[in-house]
């Protein structure tokens, strides 16, 4: 039997946010501070904070989500989202494959940076 998460390339990801899948920056805040950057759309969750009482848990839209680099932290957030019967896939190589892909980049908001 196969345990593997759905995952996305970082051009299915684009694609499917494209198509109305919310994209989840999912990075650690000190990782999402040092950036300064996350991708044009994405909702930012704290990985410490993401539970069983996260509005997406309830989310009708696919889900996408990123960490850094595409391992546990997104895994994680992709194997919560499974368990409440959600559409949800990680991304592989995480933001720096999508930043390697052209995914568009925006500055993160002011109290972002703030925290």
């Amino acid at each position: 039997m196969d345990h593997a998460l759905p995952s996305a390339t970082p051009a299915e990801a684009l694609a499917a946010q494209a198509g109305g899948a919310v994209l989840v920056d999912l990075r650690k805040p000190v990782a999402r501070i040092a950036s300064g950057q996350t991708i044009r759309g994405a909702v930012t969750r704290d990985p410490f904070a993401f539970g069983h009482d996260d509005p997406l848990t309830a989310s009708a839209a696919p889900v996408i989500l990123f960490c850094v680099h595409g391992h546990e932290v997104s895994q994680y957030g992709c194997a919560l989202l499974l368990l409440h019967g959600r559409q949800a896939r990680y991304v592989t190589g995480g933001f720096a494959a999508l930043v390697e892909a052209g995914a568009p980049l925006v500055p993160l908001a002011a109290e972002e940076h703030a925290r």
